[in-house]
């Protein structure tokens, strides 16, 4: 069967559009059968789309078939997605802005499998000149004239967009020229003030100008030339050009303005080429079916489906495994009595019958693959759907990194400071009232990060992903933040999202909680689960009162062991290792709902936007609706060392970095082997200055320090629980199961010395010798640390079968620990407090709390909220459990 080598383009203008089928082999008559179709470009986006479509259908009845549709766009215009972004050029294509113009196409024309691609105008032009032309120049630049300034920069035939030879994707129409920009002076506008000027009287055309061959005609077209060539001299020497296209309608007048450009390019003209072209309209045509290939990437992104994320981890099951499972559960769930669903179709039904809805959503969801699948989902039901992109309202990237600066702290790799402000700050209201639905369609949907913005009327879609998968997708490359165009280091998107788009995005979320209709879970991109608003607002509440688990995610590090890859089942076996799990850190978790045994995940913070009373009690007024306290685990068996750190002082963490409280931490020792130990406190007598000249002599020039002749090293045993408040020098040996019970801030660590070694990576480790010394307290040495630093267990109650032991912490933590020793069954009161639970031994215990048990295993962390009020603990007959509790001091309530 012979292969389709015909492609459409398309030339879209402000009154006209040009439709030709292109043989991309370059066989045939080099004249283009071209079909023109007048269209308003400032009629409706209907009425738009109509036109460019019936142009479409007109052409195929009587071509052969074809593989793909490139079009030339004027712009602004998101070409990658076939998106509108045209705004402020005298009302043409108004209607448009933020509209999928991709997608309505293929409604409207029917081509639903139809490759549609968008191209600017200048690159088609410069694609299709050097065909057409047979150009064979090694550096060429393109120019259109006409009512704007197109442009475009070639190397070898290759369209260049980033070289340091060249402005910014290489447009050269808003560069500055004389008082003002280029386009100021290179376009039919400047013909029109310049007759002004000259005589007084107003210009009917640019046409009518070159035709009257007057004195003053001719003046003007000579001052056009000398503009033109002085402008472009300096562009075209920077690139060393060698060949110049000029192209546009302006062009057809060149033997008005010829020798005056020519004249201008003097210093050039040996080794320059200079083409004037006759044929724009063909060339651009051509360029466009050039560009376009014969597949849906990038607006349906088909390959991101397969590499989304980077990650040995599997992804949360849509469904629960109804099989016998026991011990540790990597997907633990709460009941709901409410149902979950799947799919885009159930979700499509809810919506196909509304005329405009909002889908909203958290940084990091995949917009496009959404998309697709819920566009294909309503247009089974026959529903002519028009979809318009929130982003595209968005400030352009440079104003937003001129808002961000103080908060992100240059090129830092870690630090930046909290962001207080709103998602709003990052949109431009005047583009957000540009988006208006179209009547004519059945369905308008607004849709993307901030589209509730929009204020549109309709039904509300809530798009949550979790935090482990949005770090994923970060390194798979699929995602950036909010308003970034140019990619960043995984280091700083990750500072970026913590600092600045989380905070913004978690507001936003919270003030849409009353008001979502479909909450849904997108982790898995091809299959959605999701809730009806009221059901999930209700499970959510229910939570607030009954035992539940944060759902634990796992790193590798390169201190990292393999107690929890032996432990836990459920772990991926190939992965290097385990450093961390996640167990309950609340920025960084999600809860996984149940219904009719489908299952969905949202942000853990939903627990505190729906009542943080409820589940903080007592310390709801102070901590609001930040949770205070986390878990998680430190695996160094047979792994290595955690470097040797501090944590900030509080004033110190709020002052750099905009943080509510700092982070003091316990290490409790879950398991480890015989002569583990960890680092704590400085030895008596410490010097500080000799100390801090062996740290930089290890950072700079790779000398190993002993760091037992400034550190104290403490042997450690199962059970032990040792004291490491704000400003203590400290690090986990080898050989140790962590659990490390601190406050919730998490990423404030002030690396002092790591071992000399790499990451994963292979890349060195961020060191922070300053800000250690400027919170580490050296008064915590010698003796100090037996006493205030290793936790001295003291009885508070003892009944048969058991007791109760106060893990006493340091004065600067804020939270207490306890440990109850026990057989059979206790009763814990919460006494207003949210307490955070572990079984650090034993195989589960069963918990009630009111009418509702759960069981839960070994080293899982699991919450009780204060509205509880108490719950019953019940071990396994004969087996002595050991439940590790945490809650927040009444005085720092």
């Amino acid at each position: 069967m012979t292969a389709v080598t015909n492609r459409m383009g398309i030339d879209i203008g402000g009154s006209h559009a040009s439709f030709s089928v292109i043989d991309i082999t370059g066989k045939g008559e080099p004249t283009l059968e071209v079909f023109r179709k007048q269209i308003n470009s400032t009629a409706s986006a209907n009425e738009i789309v109509n036109d460019i479509a019936g142009g479409i259908l007109t052409v195929l009845k009587t071509s052969p078939g074809i593989n793909s549709i490139g079009l030339a766009f004027p712009g602004p215009f998101d070409y990658k997605k076939g998106i509108s972004k045209i705004t402020g050029v005298g009302g043409k294509f108004a209607a448009t802005y933020g509209l999928h113009i991709a997608q309505a196409l293929k409604t409207v024309t029917g081509l639903h499998n139809m490759p549609f691609h968008f191209f600017n105008d200048a690159h088609c032009f410069a694609y299709g000149v050097y065909q057409r032309h047979r150009l064979r120049s090694s550096r060429t630049v393109c120019i259109t004239l006409g009512t704007g300034l197109g442009s475009a920069f070639m190397k070898e035939g290759k369209l260049v967009t980033a070289d340091d030879a060249i402005p910014e994707n290489g447009c050269l129409y808003n560069q500055p020229f004389l008082s003002g920009t280029a386009e100021e002076y290179i376009s039919t506008r400047w013909f029109f003030q310049a007759y002004q000027q000259q005589t007084g009287t107003q210009l009917t055309s640019v046409k009518e100008l070159a035709d009257s061959n007057t004195a003053v005609s001719r003046s003007i077209f000579t001052q056009f030339g000398t503009n033109l060539g002085t402008f472009l001299l300096p562009w075209l020497q920077q690139f060393d050009c060698n060949e110049l296209i000029v192209g546009g309608n302006l062009s057809k007048a060149h033997h008005l303005f010829g020798a005056a450009l020519t004249k201008e390019l003097a210093p050039l003209i040996s080794a320059l080429n200079i083409l004037y072209c006759n044929d724009t309209e063909e060339c651009i045509l051509t360029g466009a079916a050039l560009q376009a290939p014969s597949d849906n990437y990038p607006q349906t992104e088909n390959t991101m489906i397969h590499t989304y994320r980077k990650s040995t981890q599997p992804l949360l099951p849509v469904s629960t495994d109804m099989s016998e499972q026991s011990g540790y559960q990597v997907f633990p769930s709460y009941q709901s009595p409410h149902p979950v669903f799947t799919g885009f179709h159930s979700l499509a039904e809810k919506i196909h019958n509304e005329k405009t809805v909002v889908i909203d959503g958290y940084g990091g969801v995949l917009w496009e693959p959404f998309r697709q699948q819920l566009q294909e989902a309503l247009q089974a039901n026959k529903r002519k759907v028009y979809w318009y992109d929130i982003s595209t309202c968005l400030h352009d990237s440079a104003s937003i990194n001129n808002m961000l600066v103080e908060h992100l702290n240059g090129n830092d790799p870690i630090f930046g400071k909290r962001y207080t402000g709103e998602l709003a700050d990052f949109f431009d209201q005047e583009k957000i009232d540009l988006l208006q639905p179209d009547p004519s369609a059945d369905i308008c949907i607004v849709y993307g990060t901030g589209a509730a913005l929009s204020n549109w009327q309709g039904p509300l879609i809530y798009a949550d992903t979790p935090k482990n998968e949005i770090q994923y997708r970060m390194r798979a490359g699929s995602i950036t933040n909010i308003g970034v165009t140019e990619p960043l280091s995984n280091t700083q998107t990750y500072k970026r999202f913590y600092f600045v788009d989380w905070p913004v995005l978690n507001k936003h979320k919270e003030k849409l909680l009353p008001a979502i209709d479909y909450m849904v879970d997108e982790q898995r991109i091809s299959t959605i689960t999701w809730m009806q608003g009221n059901d999930f607002r209700d499970t959510l509440l229910d939570m607030t009162s009954h035992a539940l688990r944060a759902r634990p995610w796992f790193e590798a590090g390169v201190w990292g062991g393999n107690w929890m890859k032996k432990k836990i089942a459920g772990l991926n076996q190939d992965e290097i290792n385990y450093a961390w799990s996640f167990e309950l850190i609340t920025p960084e978790n999600g809860i996984v709902l149940e219904g009719n045994n489908y299952l969905l995940e949202v942000s853990f913070d939903y627990l505190l936007f729906m009542n943080n009373q409820n589940l903080l009690g007592k310390a709801a007024k102070r901590f609001g609706n930040e949770f205070p306290i986390r878990f998680d685990f430190l695996d160094t068996y047979d792994g290595g060392n955690l470097s040797v750190q501090c944590h900030p002082r509080p004033a110190y963490i709020r002052e750099k970095f905009g943080e509510n409280f700092t982070q003091d931490e316990t290490y409790y020792i879950l398991d480890c082997e015989p002569g583990a130990s960890v680092y704590l406190g400085f030895q008596q007598g410490i010097d500080a200055a000799e100390l801090k000249n062996a740290l930089t002599d290890a950072q700079e020039k790779s000398v190993a320090v002993d760091i037992e002749k400034f550190i104290q090293k403490k042997e450690a045993h199962k059970h032990d629980l040792f004291l490491i408040p704000n400003g203590t020098v400290h690090a986990s040996g080898k050989n140790n199961m962590v659990l490390e019970i601190s406050n919730t801030p998490y990423i404030f660590t002030f690396k002092m010395y790591d071992w000399l070694r790499l990451d994963l990576n292979g890349q060195p480790r961020p060191i922070n010798i300053e800000h250690a010394f400027n919170n580490l307290y050296f008064d915590r040495q010698g003796d100090y640390v037996e006493q205030q630093l290793i936790s001295h267990p003291v009885m508070e109650a003892e009944w048969p079968g058991g007791r109760k032991l106060k893990l006493p912490t340091h004065s600067e933590h804020f939270y207490r620990i306890d440990r109850y020793e026990f057989t059979g069954q206790i009763t814990i009161s919460t006494n207003g407090h949210c307490h955070c639970c572990m079984l650090v031994e034993g195989t589960h215990i069963n918990v009630h709390t009111g009418t509702r048990q759960q069981v839960f295993h070994y080293a899982e962390t699991f919450i009780i909220p204060a509205a509880a009020g108490e719950y019953q603990v019940c071990s396994e007959p004969e087996e002595k459990a050991y439940l590790v509790v945490a809650y927040v001091k009444d005085e720092h309530c």
